[in-house]
């Protein structure tokens, strides 16, 4: 069976926030849980669409931002399936069948994804699909993905709420169809929390999206510093609209409030419209600390911009951390390909299609329960390292967070050093301590 790139070598175990150079449960059954009850342009990654039964190519369908202020994402996403689907290809397929891939535009609206996905599953057959950029997509694609009744795993999108099953809190969404292979927002600010405890910082405030990732982070950031003992003050906080060009009195209000540190979960142009604007202003002259909550999704591909030397940064996949064979020679093949280091869009897409492979053919079949099955509980590795879904199909991936340095001779920002906070279900119900936010894990 042909397997990720250095599979067979993976060793590395995650821990729990061990300092790293960059250049650095046993098995479950079927989760129980609380069961749910075409537009666009399809940009087609290889020439066939359409299920091909068990002769024809397996078809997936791929759903991301392909265009407006974080169309990066899916231009790294397309590079991450080109880059898997060319290797899967050339050693025999999976199961014997060439793998052909459909990638359609969310355009960032929960309506274009419904209609989008909807066309994939329905008019062109599609045996599984995987994608999604916008935790607000996400919440409004899930109960869809319910009814389509087809696999779907996310790459990116954050949102602890769509691996939290229905009745666990009001905002869940989760259900047996919806999975997802890298780190959830609940992860990922749990390492912030971890981040927060070490630093001379106790006036905190945030700028962020005026939209769920924006204000889940913050709320989850809060009942984490409250649960792991961070003694915090939350001064300030600001949430311009998607797409905002004038960042100017937003950044003014959290100058003036005056914090010790900030939370930000800005992404895709908007990040690099405010960074722009926040050194135009001083920031960094007067914030001691600005932790960039996943700032490293868009950092790789632009040549060391935006995010500044010395401030706090969060990525989903590092690509020198594990210091594993997969992970190295998954990193040294994509930069010899496209010429940069791989984002997290593109790891996490790559992976999906490797996730598809593996249930497939343990299945024998690309029958959507056989896939559900395969999933559930499924452990994996590759270049993010080895991991499990968990009982609410989510994988217990690291949460990651480093200094952001430049790197000479990648011609890229790094995180340098680099942590890796060990972010399994029992580790985020303890730090969320008396908080009824769900650790969707």
């Amino acid at each position: 069976m042909e397997t990720e790139i250095g599979d067979d070598e993976n060793k590395e175990k995650q821990t729990g926030g061990t300092p790293t150079s960059s250049a650095s449960q046993s098995p479950i059954g079927r989760r129980r849980f609380l069961q749910a009850t075409g537009a666009g342009t399809a940009v087609a990654l290889a020439g066939c669409s359409g299920g091909g039964g068990d002769s024809g190519p397996v078809t997936l369908g791929a759903a991301y931002i392909l265009s407006g202020f974080a169309s990066l994402y899916g231009e790294e996403a397309e590079r991450g399936i080109e880059f898997a689907q060319s290797r899967i290809n050339d050693n025999g397929g999976i199961d014997g069948r060439e793998v052909d891939v459909i990638v359609r535009d969310t355009e960032a609206s929960g309506d274009t994804a419904i209609q989008q996905i909807r066309s994939l599953v329905q008019e062109d057959n599609v045996d599984g699909l995987f994608g999604l950029d916008s935790s607000g997509v996400a919440q409004a694609v899930a109960p869809q993905i319910s009814q389509l009744q087809v696999p779907f795993m996310i790459t990116h999108a954050a949102t602890p709420f769509v691996t939290s099953p229905q009745g666990e809190h009001e905002d869940s969404v989760g259900n047996e169809y919806v999975f997802r292979d890298s780190n959830s927002l609940a992860q990922d600010v749990y390492g912030a929390a971890r981040v927060a405890e070490e630093l001379d910082a106790t006036e905190w405030a945030t700028i962020g999206p005026d939209y769920a990732f924006g204000y889940e982070t913050w709320d989850y950031f809060q009942a984490y510093c409250d649960g792991l003992g961070v003694e915090a003050e939350f001064t300030a906080e600001q949430f311009p609209a998607l797409a905002t060009s004038d960042y100017t009195p937003f950044i003014s209000s959290i100058l003036d409030a005056d914090p010790d540190a900030v939370l930000t979960p800005l992404w895709g142009a908007d990040l690099t419209t405010f960074i722009g604007q926040a050194e135009d202003a001083g920031w960094f002259d007067q914030i001691d600390h600005t932790l960039f909550s996943v700032g490293m999704g868009t950092d790789y591909p632009s040549d060391g911009s935006p995010l500044p030397e010395g401030e706090y940064a969060s990525t989903r996949y590092d690509p020198f951390v594990p210091d594993s064979e997969t992970n190295n020679s998954f990193r040294e093949a994509y930069y010899e390909e496209y010429g940069t280091l791989p984002t997290y869009n593109a790891e996490g897409a790559y992976r999906a299609l490797y996730l598809y492979k593996d249930a497939i053919e343990s299945a024998g079949s690309t029958e959507a329960s056989a896939l559900v099955d395969e999933f559930t509980g499924m452990e994996h590795s590759g270049p993010v390292g080895e991991y499990q879904f968990s009982e609410t199909n989510q994988a217990t991936v690291a949460s990651v967070w480093g200094t952001v340095t430049y790197d000479d001779e990648w011609e890229s920002n790094v995180l340098d050093p680099v942590n890796r906070y060990e972010a399994g279900p029992d580790v985020l119900s303890e730090a969320l301590g008396d908080s009824d936010l769900p650790t969707g894990i």
